[in-house]
């Protein structure tokens, strides 16, 4: 059985929860056990009380977190370092970019000597792995997973119209600022179209009507299978080329139809004109979303081309069993551990 040791940022952040926590029942099925251990916050002693017990370990796989490249070198002289990220560190955010704000140079050289010492590289999606591949041979790229989405109980439709639904965490509400045209166009030419955002707060400064959910893990399945159309708006920059397109996944688990704009890996998870449209400028968000509107089979025909989509490439066990694979096929390489 390989034995593994992860660091990881704090439980409550997504990048945990789906790429670490939801595996976590089912590694001894691969023949795999995994300890996590917390480093966020006041949590970082953590790191430093398991740094001189690593040999017992296969792997060190370290979540997302950047660290300093003195402990970069200890874990790897005792064990394997996996690097596992889905955001484009190496960047600052989309709306920080517009003000002009660079990524300080120390993140940038303490994330390419992570990536550089990593045995294994486990990138999000294409983006993230072309840059890593500049320091680094052993990149794959693992896509961000997610289980089957089965709402615990019927949902009561809203209204006799078609809602629009975006779910996301505040400081990416800017995105719906750069679409916010095409939204208030539609909404008053379809009154009856909905407007719905499953949120921690509601959305400031925009002219279109979002009705506002705040968000809670047990309420998200409901949400996602009230709305009728999922959206993924985004700025060509490259953080959002390096976001890995997981609204589009709890869409699409949830057998809905969307639309997201034509930038980075939205490509891979949105087939236009199948399972929704890839889109730019307004005219084609405001096309994309009335020939949705308008068509309720092909809504439902969208919808089930999502699923699929979902079912055969991004679905939880699928994901798990690749990684598995990966680790194994790298066994052979591994140190003989000390007794």
């Amino acid at each position: 059985m390989l034995k593994i040791l992860c660091f990881h940022n704090a439980t409550h952040r997504a990048s945990y929860r789906y790429r670490v926590e939801q595996f976590l029942p089912y590694w001894r099925d691969h023949n795999i056990e995994m300890q996590t251990v917390c480093i966020s916050g006041n949590e970082y002693v953590n790191l430093l009380s398991h740094l001189f017990t690593l040999e017992q370990y296969d792997y060190v796989l370290l979540q997302k977190k950047i660290i300093p490249r003195l402990l970069i070198n200890i874990i790897t002289k005792q064990s394997k370092l996996i690097y596992d990220f889905d955001d484009a560190l190496y960047s600052r955010e989309s709306r920080e970019l517009e003000q002009g704000k660079a990524t300080p140079r120390s993140t940038i050289k303490k994330l390419n000597h992570i990536l550089k010492k990593s045995t294994l590289v486990f990138a999000g999606n294409q983006e993230l792995a072309r840059y890593s591949k500049t320091v680094s041979e052993n990149v794959h790229i693992i896509p961000t997973a997610l289980g089957a989405q089965k709402a615990e109980r019927a949902i009561p439709p809203q209204s006799d119209g078609i809602t629009i639904g975006w779910i996301g965490n505040d400081v990416n509400l800017f995105y719906l600022s750069t679409i916010d045209n095409a939204t208030l166009f539609l909404q008053q030419k379809y009154p009856s179209v909905r407007f719905s955002l499953l949120c921690g707060n509601p959305p400031q400064e925009l002219k279109t009507r979002w009705d506002f959910a705040p968000w809670s893990q047990n309420t998200e399945v409901e949400w996602l299978h009230s709305i009728d159309i999922g959206i993924m708006p985004l700025t060509d920059d490259p953080w959002s080329r390096g976001k890995c397109a997981f609204k589009l996944l709890q869409y699409m688990a949830c057998g809905k139809p969307v639309i997201a704009s034509d930038v980075g890996t939205n490509g891979t998870a949105v087939f236009d004109s199948i399972n929704g449209y890839l889109v730019r400028t307004t005219e084609e968000w405001i096309d994309a979303l009335e020939l949705l509107i308008l068509d309720r089979e092909k809504r439902i025909r969208m919808g089930q081309e999502s699923l699929k989509i979902f079912t055969e490439q991004f679905e939880r066990s699928r994901i798990q069993q690749k990684i598995a694979d990966i680790l194994f096929s790298r066994a052979n390489d591994l140190p003989k551990k000390r007794s």
